[in-house]
């Protein structure tokens, strides 16, 4: 079973092991092949092309034999073996050229022994040997510093106004230069006790002197008198509430003689709002909402709440009443509104004298 035959065959089986064919393509990297028209230096042209490098720091200028004997070839050479002798005869001519001058630095000047020397200025000493010395260098003067000239404002800022030009500011300064000038005895007192309504005009309101007086009006014919006597009423009622003050608030659409006692203290053409406290007169809806903001009509109610003998308890604002519900008129109880009574012979009619021209009465439980 185990023949010589046999076991030949089994060897030359498992040494027959397939081959891949062989390929006509060879495998090479095509960025390590350098191109032949880049390669123009050899190795040793580089290493001495360095060092000339190193040597020659300036230019030199060539012989005048040099250029002599270039000019002496034609123009163009008729074959490369005649270029190449005339470059070999050139060699030895530029290996000679001469060295570049050294140039030295210049020596420094020998100081002349005949000549007096200069003498260098004395420096400046700050130290004392006395008290004296002390005293007199503490009270010099500081040297004075120069004075730059004002810059101007920036484009930016042309259009606003510096914080001194304020008006609060101003109007606080003029009051303080007046009061100065004028030698008033108030103005040694001290703040807390001066009278806060000192520079505001004498207009007495008649009926209520020592009061809050506001007039306004509740008709809306003209809208920009309207909002400004809701504004008005709106700021003076809210400090007025904090400080106990009672106003009273003149209407002068429901009164014509309301009307004429405004046009009596501030003349004709005068329209409301119109603020007057303790017989002083303030101003319009500007000057309270400025005093509001400022801080100063809540100071001046409490100011009057106390003169009154008010406790600041709150209880301020619009006078309440059953009858007229703060608004101070009723219609009138003769005419009921009409402006029109019978006279004494019962039959012609007369006009009422209880009411105004609106038919309304002051109320009788609050006035």
């Amino acid at each position: 079973m185990g023949c010589a035959s046999s076991k030949q065959f089994e060897v030359v089986a498992a040494a027959d092991v397939y081959r891949p064919p062989p390929t006509s393509i060879a495998v090479f990297d095509i960025n390590k092949i350098d191109e032949p028209w880049l390669i123009t230096k050899s190795v040793d042209d580089e290493e001495e092309e360095q060092e000339t490098v190193k040597e020659k720091k300036m230019p030199t200028a060539v012989p005048l034999p040099l250029l002599e004997k270039l000019e002496s070839y034609e123009v163009a050479p008729q074959s490369w073996s005649e270029v190449s002798k005339a470059l070999e005869d050139l060699k030895p001519t530029l290996n000679s050229l001469p060295a570049p001058p050294v140039t030295k630095p210049n020596p420094a000047p020998t100081p002349d022994p005949k000549k007096p020397a200069a003498s260098a200025p004395p420096a400046k000493k700050d130290s004392f040997h006395t008290l004296e010395d002390l005293d007199s260098q503490l009270k010099k003067p500081p040297p004075p510093r120069p004075s730059s000239p004002p810059r101007p404002p920036p484009p930016e800022l042309s259009g606003y106004r510096s914080v001194r030009e304020n008006s609060f500011i101003l109007r606080d300064r003029e009051e303080r230069e007046r009061q100065k000038a004028g030698g008033d005895a108030a103005a040694k007192l001290p703040w807390w006790r001066r009278d806060p309504l000192d520079g505001y005009p004498e207009r007495c309101p008649p009926g209520n002197p020592d009061g809050v007086v506001l007039y306004t009006t509740t008709l809306r014919g003209v809208r920009r008198t309207f909002e400004d006597c809701e504004q008005a009423r709106r700021t003076l009622e809210a400090h007025a509430l904090d400080a106990g003050v009672v106003v009273d608030e003149r209407d002068v659409s429901l009164h014509g003689e309301f009307l004429r006692e405004l046009r009596e203290l501030l003349g004709e053409e005068m329209a409301v709002p119109r603020l007057f406290i303790r017989g002083r007169y303030v101003g319009g809806v500007d000057e309270v909402v400025e005093l509001s903001e400022t801080g100063k009509l809540r100071y001046i109610l409490r100011w009057v709440a106390r003169r009154a003998g008010g406790d600041n308890s709150g209880k301020g604002g619009r006078r309440d009443c059953e009858g007229c519900g703060g608004a101070r008129f009723v219609p009138c109880l003769e005419c009921n509104g009409s402006c029109k009574v019978v006279g004494e012979d019962g039959k012609s009619i007369e006009r009422c004298d209880q009411c105004n021209e609106n038919g309304l009465m002051l109320c009788p439980l609050c006035h």
